[in-house]
């Protein structure tokens, strides 16, 4: 659609897919996203924050950066208050954007990788201490230096990404052509790394120094499959998946038929134009889940709790690593981390063909939120940090409420 027509359409359109969007806030009993009616109650009783605010910041934000869809779940003292789709999922079919579409996760993903690892910390299989080669005896790079998979999640291995790695593109052809059994979905991460990238030099000594690298989460990915002795995907599924009930969570295969799968846009010399598809199963311990809004938020949602695991390993992920001369490099084991005042911010952005998305929560008051976009261009920092403010005044307003109350 060109973009002069599409900018004549989009206001009303907006506001088709809100008013039915509204209507599609996840009724009792919808089955792709396992959250109960009780939990998504929004009333002033569950949440203080008012709606009507933090869908102004949405519509706000979607009409400055004509945003195609988006979909946003909120965490308010540990509970999903609110889940609601703006906007579209095509721009030709105008199909409104609801609880229930499929977003790319983009490298909200790597923080899955940590999870998996930290749990097999707690059973014994993994130290994150320990050269990778001790669970994956194969691997080697061209200098032989010894990785961890500490250094791994934490962007410290020195492990290339993309075009940092020369004939990457030759070994992802080579990757998928292989015939994978089909419960793999097009994730075999040992497989995946072993023909991309893992034999490649790396860029400097690990722990030397911060380089962000897809290709470093996925060969973590690789040493979860080697150290819990199962698929990557098949531990996610048992640990994570299956127990919080994230029944659209999966790997984003092209080749499969994903309901409710929204389609992808980018600008192009001032027109918006739709993605073609192509496959981000090959990397997904880097960045290749697809979920609705409501398994997005449920997965933030234990992580606030601290479902997933002992407190202890949480607040190990959500430390600030270092290089081996001690700088500290703001980001943790597959977390970002940013202090505001007194409130310590946790979560990761993604960013990829199709989509652009936010998790960020605070754990110190159980608050968070997460947003899904199909618009490549979207600037979503502004916008977190616009609803994270208004959540926060809010649950202020009522803090001070009760107080009153109580002093009667």
């Amino acid at each position: 659609m060109p973009l002069s027509r599409f900018l004549t359409v989009l206001p009303s359109l907006l506001l088709l897919a809100t008013c039915q969007s509204r209507a599609a806030m996840l009724p009792a009993g919808n089955a792709n996203t396992g959250i109960s009616a009780q939990s998504l109650r929004f009333t002033r009783q569950n949440s203080e924050a008012p709606r009507e605010a933090l869908d102004q910041v949405i519509q706000n934000a979607m009409q400055q950066q004509q945003l195609v869809g988006l979909a946003l779940g909120v965490v308010e003292n540990g509970q999903i208050t609110y889940l609601k789709g703006y906007g579209m999922t095509d721009t030709e079919t105008q199909q409104p954007v609801t609880p229930d579409s499929s977003f790319r996760w983009a490298s909200i993903s790597k923080t899955v990788t940590s999870v998996l690892s930290m749990q097999l910390v707690e059973q014994g299989k993994l130290n994150l201490e320990s050269p990778i080669q001790t669970y994956w005896p194969q691997y080697r790079n061209a200098q032989g230096w010894p990785v961890t998979q500490r250094q791994l999640l934490s962007h410290l291995a020195g492990v290339g990404s993309y075009d940092d790695v020369p004939g990457w593109r030759d070994g992802l052809k080579t990757y998928q052509a292989r015939s994978l059994p089909a419960t793999l979905q097009g994730a075999d991460m040992l497989q995946a790394s072993a023909d991309v990238f893992a034999f490649a030099p790396l860029m400097f000594p690990p722990g030397s120094a911060y380089r962000y690298s897809t290709f470093g989460s996925m060969l973590a990915g690789s040493i979860i499959t080697q150290a819990g002795n199962a698929p990557y995907l098949q531990q996610f599924e048992q640990r994570i998946r299956q127990p919080l009930g994230l029944t659209s969570m999966q790997p984003d295969q092209m080749t499969k038929s994903i309901p409710y799968r929204v389609s992808g846009y980018y600008r192009d010399q001032g027109q918006i134009k739709q993605r073609s598809n192509d496959d981000v199963a090959w990397k997904l311990a880097g960045g290749g889940f697809t979920s609705n809004i409501g398994d997005l938020t449920r997965y933030m949602q234990a992580l606030i709790n601290q479902k997933l695991l002992p407190a202890a390993a949480h607040q190990e992920m959500w430390t600030s690593q270092a290089t081996s001369e001690g700088k500290k490099t703001g980001y943790g084991l597959s977390f970002s981390l940013a202090h505001h005042g007194q409130d310590t911010e946790i979560g990761h952005f993604g960013s990829q063909e199709k989509t652009r998305t936010v998790l960020s929560f605070l754990p110190e008051k159980k608050l968070g939120v997460v947003i899904m976009c199909n618009s490549e261009w979207a600037n979503l920092g502004s916008v977190r940090d616009a609803l994270l403010n208004s959540l926060k005044s809010s649950t202020l307003a009522s803090q001070s409420s009760n107080m009153l109350a109580s002093a009667r």
